[in-house]
C-alpha cells in the first residue's frame, strides 16, 4: 500500500490501522463527528491543540505515534502505523478486523480499568482428558498495544492471544502453534479494585475427533506484574512447569467449591459433537 503524503490521507490510514472510527475519534477529542469528516475529507486541518489530542488517541493503539508522524517520511510513517511491508502476490495480510467497533470499546475499557486485571494467575477447571482431575494452567495478562495480551499454558504447550475487556465481561481468544489449536475463554468481572478470583467458561478441542469441549473455569491471582517484561515472562514460564493435572483437593478451597458447584460430577460441562445433519 502506498503511503499518502497529505494529512487527510494519513489520518484516514492511521485511523484504519488503529481501528478507531471517526465517531470514536470525535468523542475522544471532544468534537462533533462532522468535524472529523471534514478532517479526513481534507476540507480543513485540525488546530494544533486538536492535532495533539488526535495523536494522543492514535498513540494508545499505535505505540510511538505523535504529531510528527503526519509529516514524517513515508517509511517512518509506515512503521508507526504498523503497516509492515507491502504484501507480496499470493500472500495475505494477517489483520482480522473485529466488527461493530468492539476493538475501540475494548481499548477504552482497557485504558480505564485494564490494570485491575494485569497479573499472573492459575487457572483451574475440570480436565478434559483426565476424568476426576483438575487442570491447573498458568495464565499471564499484561498490557500491549492498548489491549491485553494473554499467555496460557503448561509444560509442553503454550497458547497466546488477546483479551478484550468490555463492560462486565472479558473475552479471550488463544492460538496454539504446534497443533494449530484454538481456545476461547469468557470471564465474568473480577473483584474491585483488583481482580483476584474470576469465574468463567473455557472451550476448546478435546481428545475425540470433531468434539469441542467446555468447562467452567476459575482464575486465582498468584502475583502482580513486576514491571519488567523479561522477568514476567520468566515467571510465567516457571508457572507453566508445574504439574498440569491435580486432584481437586490440591486446588484452593474457593476454586474447588466453585467448580464442584458448577458441575455435579467430575466431567466437562459440555461435550457436544458437531451436528451430523441427521434428525434425532
Amino acid at each position: 500500500m502506498d503511503i499518502p503524503e497529505d494529512f487527510a490521507g494519513r489520518l484516514r490510514l492511521a485511523l484504519k490501522q488503529a481501528n478507531v472510527s471517526p465517531a470514536a475519534l470525535g468523542a475522544a477529542v471532544g468534537v462533533d463527528k462532522s468535524v472529523v469528516s471534514r478532517w479526513i475529507g481534507g476540507r480543513v486541518r485540525p488546530t494544533q491543540h486538536n492535532l495533539a489530542r488526535i495523536a494522543g488517541v492514535l498513540g494508545q493503539a499505535l505505540p510511538g505515534f505523535s504529531v510528527l508522524a503526519f509529516e514524517a517520511p513515508g517509511p517512518e510513517f509506515r512503521a508507526l502505523v504498523q503497516l509492515g511491508a507491502p504484501v507480496a502476490a499470493g500472500e495475505t495480510d494477517q489483520a482480522l478486523p473485529i466488527p461493530f467497533g468492539h476493538l475501540d470499546a475494548a481499548r477504552r475499557e482497557t485504558a480505564r480499568r485494564g490494570a485491575d486485571y494485569f497479573g499472573h494467575y492459575m487457572m483451574y477447571y475440570w480436565a478434559f482428558s483426565v476424568p476426576g482431575k483438575f487442570a491447573r494452567m498458568a495464565l499471564m495478562l499484561r498490557p500491549k498495544d492498548g489491549l491485553i495480551e494473554a499467555h496460557y499454558g503448561a509444560e509442553g504447550f503454550a497458547f497466546k492471544g488477546w483479551a478484550l475487556l468490555m463492560l462486565n465481561r472479558m473475552y479471550v481468544i488463544f492460538a496454539e502453534e504446534r497443533f494449530e489449536a484454538m481456545a476461547f475463554l469468557v470471564m465474568n468481572a473480577g473483584q474491585q479494585p483488583k481482580a483476584r478470583f474470576i469465574t468463567g467458561i473455557l472451550s476448546g478441542p478435546a481428545e475425540g475427533p470433531l468434539i469441542p469441549t467446555a468447562s467452567p473455569v476459575v482464575l486465582v491471582r498468584v502475583r502482580d506484574l513486576s514491571g519488567d517484561p523479561a522477568a514476567d515472562e520468566a515467571a510465567h514460564l516457571a508457572d507453566c512447569r508445574l504439574d498440569p493435572f491435580i486432584a481437586p483437593s490440591e486446588a484452593p478451597a474457593a476454586a474447588r467449591r466453585s467448580l464442584e458447584q458448577a458441575v455435579a460430577a467430575p466431567k466437562p460441562l459440555l461435550q457436544v459433537p458437531f451436528a451430523s445433519g441427521e434428525d434425532g
